[in-house]
Formats: structure tokens, sequence, C-alpha cells
């Protein structure tokens, strides 16, 4: 039997690119980290922020219609500063000999004006020509502004240390540092100072708990030497002795090749006192007072150009950015220019805090990590689309970009910069948002507007279990409606997709023969298509999938109570919709927006979601009419399971759910349309510890939970079953055996081929304890576990079970180096009880059973390769490949496909430099583990893959892994091209997304990385 003809009859489902399944390597209890591993170790850019304390930064902030650059007539030198002299109850400016009051008893107004001035008196400066602009010029609405915007109540000071401390409690990712000017006289330690500047905290030091402490420490009461305290942080970085603090020496705060480093210079003018040149910079002569034009802008270039340290290989600088307060300055600029970064200006405090946000958005580069990949089209046509969900972990907001392909060769149009749309920024400018939640209104599980207006029925217990007037607050906040004062700022409406990989809910485009389907795909055939995202902002998302704009969003009750979380600051990063989503075609009993179910069953498309690390549940919506989605159910920890007063053993949800087809002689037609789910990892109920739960896909009701594993536990459970995989073994359009993983190294096989569902159960077990197909260990005896979906293809009388072994969702995995495998396992279907020594083992086949193959790698033509042995397989029971580098794994799902099986591996690491690790592509011959029989990579680059493919000169070996380089790759979205072509692309958390020609098969068997098949 063929093998692409018969793979149609699978029911695996194939996540779409990056769905980084969750593993667990032993027996020791799980800690789901939170915080994507990936981005432990990356290397966080040093940002020194250089804050003017000069004397001047005590001026008043502005009225957004005052005009500096006018000379405004009026009672004020227009080239002086005024200062309030007393506090006696009236508010007098010194004008020299002379005092002036601002009410109306004063001498110097013209008409009756009172402005109130801020506290404490004797700190606030204000110019001249803003004082005769306010009291001469400004319209009354003008001087009722002044006296009310708390904004125009600060100093300069005041308001960098706000923006400042405000930057520092809401951007992750960043080792923020403080430096200011020196006061000319003594240090706090009493220490001579003359001028130049000082490191108020290192990089790395300036924290959410110490920055209030910090700004506020740095008083305005200095000159302006701009030059000499740029002069001073290059010394910071360069981790020498200080040019200006006596006995002050420094650790560079640079940590590795590749880490960045930035100063963020925030001035209200231009130097003033920059002396003589130190340090690097002696032999540039000497600036005075009068004419220090150039000190400033000649270090931002040394610094620009010049390695900071010789510790590391490659040249690492420091680029400076410039931002001037009320003030366009052409030194600013310049200095900005030559030291490689951007100078903004700004005029009130809204300009400071958006001008250096925008500093460390182009200091980050937007450098966000990319997390999956959709493709629209099994095969490549001029409207082939493909859709890309990526984050920033500065801020945690989330993008959902559109890209064309181009027919011709594939390549990914617009890519990186110039996406079709992207749904964030879309999403930011919609004031008029539709999202739903759902909960038990009189006994019935219905949908529920989310919105300030329903907070009394969403404040109670079952809902958010908040007060009514936080719980306003909140929506208004979730819903990006409102900032509330004291809530986390964030940068998007839209957060950060990390592991939930986009999915195309389109018109339908099923097989199936029964119950009038061909006419219920007809009638839909216009159906608008969607993109289906889940992010953690605690919603999943419908966005249009031909503009991106959002048509609507849900937020599981289950995520409710946490939403929270949100707000807080500083805010931790905290998981969501976060899992998988599955959407299919079924013919069920429908539901109405009253939550009441229809008496008869029809044609339905439903889309059932994971939350992965955001929560022990599963969700299902009713997507038939794409526009308005109807909440159908959510099982959590506490559902009840089929067996009476037990709840379900269910944890974190990890697994990737399946909508399958059973025979059930208890129903009406003798089927009945279900959800296959994995019980996933640290759930709670003992004698549950690895489970596949089948619930009606209609209901939610679990009509069955198969325990492969009952071990009995207090606390956390040590085991977990993952994604599963399922087959229709003899075409008749049902189930029966479905595939997967635990944490223990076993792979389940499940039997639910019977039309009694009493029966559906582990298929082989002796004297009641259930024995698993296979059990996966080192050869030293180490347990391997399986937590990625297995794939399955039917090859005759047998099957082929393809998974990989790894583990990485806990920080302890990063350093693992345990021996990881790829196996290829025969199954074929034995009924025979098992015996003793199997019983003993808990599987039927190990490794023993199995052929050996090896890798090696080749570097060769620029690229790195890996070719495979082919020893042959003989009366093997399957084949396996111990991955060869220490710590290597499969976290990500295998695809097979035109006799080959393709998997991704990861080898983390905790060098800073790597984005988490590295990966490597995979092709293997499904049959043997060993070479392919034709050529996959274009190895020497000429547009087209043959049998000039080779490595290793005459040997003609054709290599059968790529390596793809640093960071975590995805599943490939498989696009086919003709001519036995192929594209593959891969996203990877270096943001990058990844086009590969291949070479492909005779029969393309569909869209394998985004669509359930059928």
């Amino acid at each position: 039997m063929s093998t692409d003809n018969t793979t149609l009859k699978k029911f695996a489902l194939l996540a779409a690119g990056m769905a980084f399944a969750g593993v667990v390597a032993s027996l020791a209890l799980a800690a789901v980290s939170q915080i994507p591993l990936f981005l432990l170790n990356i290397s966080q850019p040093n940002v020194m922020i250089l804050l003017d304390n000069s004397g001047s930064m005590d001026t008043i902030m502005q009225h957004s219609a005052f005009d500096p650059k006018t000379r405004y007539s009026g009672g004020f030198d227009n080239d002086r500063t005024y200062y309030q002299t007393t506090s006696n109850g009236y508010h007098y400016l010194s004008t020299g000999n002379d005092y002036v009051r601002d009410d109306k008893k004063g001498n110097f107004t013209k008409n009756s004006v009172t402005i109130k001035l801020p506290l404490p008196y004797d700190d606030t400066r204000w110019d001249g020509n803003y004082l005769n602009w306010l009291f001469y010029h400004a319209t009354s609405s003008q001087h009722s502004t002044v006296s009310a915007d708390a904004a125009l109540q600060k100093t300069r000071i005041q308001t960098a240390r706000g923006v400042i401390s405000n930057l520092v409690k809401t951007v992750s990712g960043v080792r923020f540092g403080l430096a200011k000017l020196n006061v000319d006289g003594y240090d706090r330690f009493g220490r001579k100072q003359t001028d130049g500047g000082s490191i108020v905290r290192n990089c790395g030091d300036l924290t959410s708990a110490n920055v209030d402490t910090s700004v506020n420490g740095v008083s305005a009461e200095t000159w302006t030497p701009l030059g000499e305290a740029l002069s001073e942080v290059w010394q910071y970085f360069k981790g020498g002795t200080s040019l200006y603090n006596s006995g002050v020496s420094y650790a560079s705060p640079i940590t590795s090749s590749c880490q960045k480093s930035f100063t963020i210079v925030v001035t209200d003018g231009e130097p003033t006192y920059d002396g003589c040149y130190r340090g690097d910079f002696s032999s540039h002569g000497c600036d005075n007072a009068a004419d220090a034009d150039s000190h400033l802008a000649d270090v931002a270039a040394h610094m620009n150009s010049s390695d900071a340290t010789s510790a590391y290989g490659g040249t690492q600088s420091v680029t400076t950015y410039t931002i001037g307060m009320t003030i366009d300055s052409s030194l600013l600029r310049t200095t900005a220019e030559n030291g490689g970064g951007s100078y903004y200006t700004t005029t009130s405090g809204i300009d400071l805090a958006t001008a250096l946000q925008n500093a460390v958005n182009e200091i980050l580069g937007r450098q966000s990590s990319a997390s999956a990949v959709a493709v629209s089209t099994s095969y490549l046509t001029s409207n082939t689309t493909l859709y890309r969900a990526r984050f920033d972990s500065t801020d945690w907001s989330g993008y959902l970009e559109a890209y064309g392909i181009n027919k011709a060769n594939g390549a990914v149009t617009g890519y990186p910069n110039s996406p079709k749309w992207e749904a964030g920024a879309l999403l930011n400018a919609n004031s008029a948002r539709t999202v739903y939640t759902a909960g038990v209104q009189s006994g019935v599980y219905r949908r529920v507007d989310f919105t300030s207006a329903n907070a009394a029925t969403l404040a109670p217990a079952g809902f958010m279990n908040f007060s009514s007037a936080s719980t306003a607050s909140m929506i208004g906040y979730v819903r990006g409606d409102a900032e509330p004062a004291g809530y986390r700022h964030r940068a998007s409406k839209l957060g950060d997709m990390v592991q939930s990989a986009p999915v195309i809910l389109g018109p339908p485009d099923g097989y199936y023969s029964d119950n009038n389907y061909a006419t219920f795909k007809r009638n839909n055939a216009t159906r608008q298509s969607l993109i289906l995202a889940g992010a953690n902002d605690g919603m999943l998302h419908a966005f249009n999938a031909d503009t991106g704009a959002e048509e609507w969003a849900f937020i599981p009750n289950i995520l409710l109570p946490k939403l929270k979380l949100l707000r807080a600051t500083p805010y931790t990063h905290t998981n969501y919709v976060n899992g998988a989503i599955t959407v299919g075609d079924a013919f069920i009993t429908a539901k109405g927006l009253d939550g009441k179910s229809e008496t008869s069953s029809s044609w339905r498309t439903i889309a059932v979601c994971g939350l992965r690390e955001g929560g022990k549940g599963y969700f299902a919506l009713d997507v038939t009419d794409a526009t308005n989605p109807i909440p159908l159910w959510e099982i959590t920890n506490t559902s009840p399971s089929e067996t009476s007063g037990t709840v379900v053993g269910l944890g974190y949800s990890f697994g990737t759910p399946l909508i399958v087809k059973l025979k059930d002689s208890s129903q009406s037609g003798g089927f009945r349309w279900v959800a296959l789910l994995a019980n996933g990892y640290e759930g709670t109920t003992s004698g549950r510890a690895a489970t596949l739960i089948v619930a009606d896909l209609a209901t939610g009701a679990v009509i069955r939970e198969i325990v492969a594993d009952a071990s009995t536990f207090s606390g956390v459970s040590p085991n977990g079953l993952a994604t599963p995989a399922a087959i229709d073994r003899n075409a008749d359009g049902f189930v029966d055996y479905v595939y997967a993983g635990d944490l223990t190294g076993h792979l389940w096989k499940f039997d639910l081929s019977s039309s009694n569902r009493s029966t559906w159960d582990v298929a082989w077990k002796r004297s009641g304890t259930p024995v698993a197909l296979f059990r996966a260990k080192t050869a030293a005896g180490s347990v391997q576990p399986i937590t990625t979906a297995p794939d399955v293809v039917l090859r005759g009388g047998y099957q082929i079970v393809f998974f990989g072994t790894g583990k990485y969702y806990e920080s302890t995995d990063i350093s693992s180096t345990q021996t990881q495998t790829f196996y290829g396992v025969y199954d074929y279907n034995s009924t025979s009880n098992p015996d003793n020594a199997q019983a003993a083992n808990g599987a039927l086949l190990t490794r023993a059973d199995l052929t050996a193959q090896t890798v090696t790698r080749v570097d060769e033509g620029g690229g790195s390769w890996r070719t495979s042995s082919n020893n042959p397989i003989g009366l093997s029971k399957g084949w396996y490949l111990d991955l060869p580098v220490a710590g290597e794994r499969v976290i990500t799902d295998p695809v097979a496909r035109s006799r080959k099986i393709i998997f991704t591996t990861f080898i983390p690491s905790t060098n800073a430099c790597s984005f988490g690790g590295i990966s490597w592509l995979m092709e293997l011959n499904m049959d043997t583990g060993g070479e392919v029989i034709r050529p996959v990579f274009d190895v020497n680059l000429d547009g087209k893959v043959d049998y000039g493919d080779t490595v290793l000169g005459d040997l003609k070996v054709k290599p059968t892994g790529t390596l793809l380089g640093d960071g975590l790759a995805s599943t490939p979205a498989i696009v086919g091209a003709g001519d036995e072509h192929e594209y593959k692309y891969i996203t990877k958390t270096t943001g990058e997304i990844i086009k590969l020609l291949e070479g492909g098969g005779h029969s393309q068997i569909g869209l394998r990385s985004w669509r359930q098949l059928k």
C-alpha cells in the first residue's frame, strides 16, 4: 500500500509553525515556566541614561501653544530666568531687584491674571519669554490649562524623572543604568569632584524597585558639561578609571560579543563648561565654555567607532542617542549622527515618553521573536499568503503580519518590514472592539459581552471574582479602552503570541460523504476567512484574513479571575491563551446564543483551543458563522470525569486538540463527534497521571477518560500525556487508533475502534495494567520523555509511528545533556497479550527491537549538512536515530511527507548570542531512518533540487540534514511548487523566516502544517 495514498486517512493534527511542544525529561516534578526559555539567556542590551541635571532643568514645562522661537513682548526680560522667592501667600517672581506678583494686584500685569505655580517655591525656574507669553498673550483658556494641567505644573527635571521611572518599570529585557552631571565641589561621599559626570546606577542596577529613589536623587544644580559626562560614560563601558571622580574605577557592563550598548542623553540645552578633553580624547585639544561646540559630538563619534573591551571578539562599540527637551539643537543632532543613534526633540512629558520609548524600540531593533507561520494554500499560487505571529519581549506586545509569496521563486514579498498588514497596529487604532467571554447564567453556559456596562454581571465568583468598580476598570483596561492610574502601561492592545500558532478558518474544505456535507460546504463556500490566534492578553483573537482587522475576541471563563495580573507594575509575564488551536467540521447538535441546544444535528465548524502554560483547561467555540462565535463549553481541572465523583486528571493543556468521529452505538446514527484531549502536565488528580480525555464535541461532557498511567501521588503529577495522533485504519471514516507519548517515555496506543464506548481503552494490558507499544530509553537506560505529537503512516498491514524525545519547558532543561532520540516504530496491530517481560518493561517494544542509524556532520559548500547511514532494517520492528550532539532534542512535531519524515531538532545553549540555542532540519527516509531516496536540499544553490545536490565529492551522498543556525526553529509550513519541488517556511526565535527550496514527491498530501486532515 502506498504511503501517500494511505496517509490521507490520518486524523493527526499538524500544528502551524512553531508549536513548541513542552516536555518533561524525568519523573521530577515539573515547574512550568511563564517566560519562554529561549529568552532566559539572551544577551540584553546595556542602556545608560545620561540625565541632564543642570540648573535650567528646574524650568517649568511649557504650554504647547508657546513658541520658544518667538520673542514675546511684555513686562519680563526675554533673556532672563525668573524664580519664586517667597511663600507668604502670594506667588512672587524674582526679576533681580524687582518683584512681580501673579495676581491682579501686581504692577506688571495689564489684565487680571492669576497663575497657579508649583511648589516648592524656591526650585522652579521660569523663562522670561514664556512669562511674557503667559501673562500678556495667552488666552483665558490657556491660563486655565496652565493652572489645572498637572503636566504643566512640573519642571523639566521632574518630568524627566517620571518618564524615566515609567520606562524602567514597563520595559523588560533591557539593562538600564543612570548617569548624571557632577556638581563642582564634593559628592555624597565627600570626594572632590571637578564637573564631568558620574554613574548613579550601573547598567542592570536601575530597576523598578529603585528607579524612583535613584532619579529623585538627581537634582538640577550644576552647569552642563555634557561632553565631559559622556566621556565618563565611555570610561564606564570600558571598565576604566574615572576621569572626574577620585578613587573610582569601573567594571565594564559588557558581558558577551553580541551584547549591544547604548547611551541616551536627555538634556534641555547645549553644553556649558565643557573643559579640556581627557582620557582617550586628550589629543583633541581643549574647549572652553565659550567654544565647547564639538566636544560632545566628538566623544559620541569615538564611542561609536571604538572597541570598549578586548575581552570578546569583534568590536563592542557604544551607540549614542540624544533627546532635546524643548530644544531643537544642531549639536545634539550631530552628536546622535556621529554616535550612530537618533535625535529626538520634545516639548512635553508625553513627547519625552514617546521619544524615550522610540529610542529604546530602535535600540532593541524590535528584535521580536517569531512564534509561528501559517500559509493559506497547499500549492503555491499568486494568491498564497503567509501569516506570521511574533512578539516583543521588552513590552510583551504581539504582532500578526500577512505577506505575499512570489509564485515564481517562493520569496516572501515585503519581508521583513513591509507586510500587507499588521494586525496589532490596526487593533490599536480600533476603538470599537467586539470582545466576548462566557459563563453559567441561569444554569446555562452562554456568551456574555465583555464590556464595562456588564461589570455587575462579570464581577461575581464564576466570572472575574472582583469588586464591581474594579471589574469595570479592569474590563476597560483589558479591552484597551482606558488605562487607569497605577495600571501597567501597554504599548499595544494585542498581547504576545508565543506558542499559540495562527490557524486559518476558511470555507469548509473537508471530503465527508455523509449527512449532506456537500450542501454545507456549498452554502459556506464564500465564508469570510479568519485568522485565529491566541495571545497572552487573555484572548483568542479572530482577524479578517484579507484586511487584518479584528472581527472579535473571546476570553475563556477560566482565565477571567487572572486577568488582574495583566495590570501589575512591574509586570511579570503570565501566559493566557497560549495553546494550540484546532478547527474542524463536525455533524453535531448546534447551540444558540441563549446557550440552549437545538433538537437536531447539523454540520458545524468548531474551534477547540488549549491554554498551555496559561491554565489547566480547554474551550470550544462554534465558528460556523465566522463573525458570530458561540461558546460551547470549557473543560477544566474541576470538571467531572466519566466516573462519578472523580474530577478529570487535567493539567496544563499543552496538547493540541483533535476533532474526530468515533463509532458509538449509544448515539443516533451510530457515531459521535468528539474532541480528543491530552491531560497535559502538573495535574492534581491522583490515579490519573497520564490520560486521554474523550469529550463530546457538542457539550464538552467527558464521556471517557482513558488512564494510561494510574500512579497515585499527592500534589502535582510527575507524568502527563502529550498531543495525540489518530488514524483511520480501514478507511471507513471513523478513527480506530490513537497514539500519544508521555513524560516517562511510553508511547501509548489507544484502541477506539469499538462502537461500545465502555471498551475504549489502552490497546494492551497485562493483569489489568496498561502496557505501551514502546518505551523510549537511552542505551544506558535513562528515560526519554515523549512530548511532541507523533506522526503516523499506514504501510500495508502495519503503521509506522514517528516521534522524537526531549524536554524544554522548565529552566533546568536548558543545561540538560541527556541523549535524545528520534524513532520510527512499526505497529503490526498485535492482538496477543503482552508477556511477562513486556509487562515488566511496560511496553511491547524497546530500542533493542529496532535498527540503529547514525548521522555525520559535513561542512561543505558554505553550508553545514548531515548525512545518514543506511543500515538495513531486516526483521527489526523499526529504527532509531540517537541525536549526535549532547542535549540535542526534538520539541516540535514531525511531519511525514513524500516518503520522508521531516522534523527539526534543537540544541539549547547558555550562550547569550545564540537566541536560546541552534537548530537543525532533518529529513530521513521514513521506512529506514537512513538516507533519502532522492536529494531534498538545494546544496549547490542553483535554484533547483536534483542529483547534483550531493556532498562528499564522487561519493555523491545525499544530505539528510541542514543546519538552520541560531534560534529555536518551528515545524516547517510546506507549500508545493510543482515540478516535484516544494518550499518550506520556518520561523526561528531570532525573528527570521527561512525559505528553503527542496525536493518534493510524486504526490503531495495537502496542507499538513495547519489543517486537520480529513
